[in-house]
């Protein structure tokens, strides 16, 4: 059986006893969806497979099934396993980094606010195509991608950034605006890019520069989605956080280095300084 189906087949197993789980409760999906303070699609989405549940929720839901001991070991360590494997860039790829992006695409559509913090490269939702071409071409992390594809279904994505009823909010390291993923021109076309979707009224970028004291260290690129979720990506894996505690420390952190940040036409001068660096 091909990977995917078969992560599908579990997927859908674990899903089919959480439910179980939840009907030998007592519960109806509303009732649980509210003792566990969620949308009642939340709890539809997972008992039916259609999303992989993290670890935070399946341990939610085991709490207020009364799950015994031993079922909870069981089905935590099934879910994490399934979180590993869905987490994974390589499993990513065998479904196609342009159905990925199609995917990333729909969440954002159904965003009403994305913050996105990015210490290391430009974010997808900014980036020229020959940005995106480079950034699909590395050799180690996107190795076997089909890059046409992935190219087109990102910039497919960036229709998004025109809906006035989505507002996005980036705030951008000097040093992913400064590390060269191509040559001169590629990388001066890029920063234009970006200090022309700065302008959108829903659109605003901050820059950190390096001679802005920050009393935090950036350690990794983070999206937050409306209060909802924040999404961390490594090199091989791909993280969802839905504890809201988690999310309340990200949205703090997000604003830290939001509030060290420039922005409009100072942001747009030192893009232009930097185009003129690259060209």
């Amino acid at each position: 059986m091909a990977a995917q189906e078969s992560f599908e087949r579990e997927r859908a197993e674990l899903a089919e006893e959480i439910r179980r789980l939840r009907v030998d409760s007592g519960m109806s999906g509303v009732a649980a969806a509210e003792r566990l303070g969620w949308s009642q699609s939340k709890v539809s989405k997972i008992e039916t497979g259609r999303v992989t549940p993290g670890p935070d929720d399946v341990d939610a839901m085991l709490t207020v099934f009364a799950a015994s001991p031993s079922t909870r070991r069981r089905i935590a360590a099934r879910a994490a396993e399934l979180n590993e494997r869905y987490g994974s860039l390589r499993m990513l790829r065998k479904r196609g980094l342009h159905r990925v992006q199609d995917a990333i695409a729909h969440d954002e559509r159904a965003t009403a606010l994305t913050r996105a913090f990015q210490p290391t490269m430009v974010p997808g939702l900014l980036q020229t195509a020959e940005y995106a071409r480079a950034v699909f071409s590395q050799p180690l992390s996107m190795a076997g991608v089909d890059v046409a594809e992935a190219v087109q279904s990102r910039l497919n994505r960036q229709s998004v950034l025109f809906d006035t009823e989505r507002r996005f909010h980036f705030v951008l390291t000097e040093a992913a605006l400064r590390w060269k993923l191509g040559d001169a021109r590629m990388m001066a076309a890029q920063m234009d890019r970006i200090s022309n979707l700065s302008t959108l009224t829903n659109v605003r970028v901050g820059v950190l520069s390096w001679e802005r004291s920050v009393p935090q260290v950036p350690k990794s690129a983070f999206v937050i989605r409306d209060e909802r979720e924040v999404a961390v990506e490594g090199f091989t894996t791909h993280q969802s956080i839905t504890d809201p505690r988690d999310i309340a420390f990200h949205l703090q952190l997000f604003e830290l280095f939001a509030d060290s940040a420039v922005y409009d036409g100072e942001a747009r001068d030192f893009l232009a300084r930097l185009a003129r660096e690259h060209a």
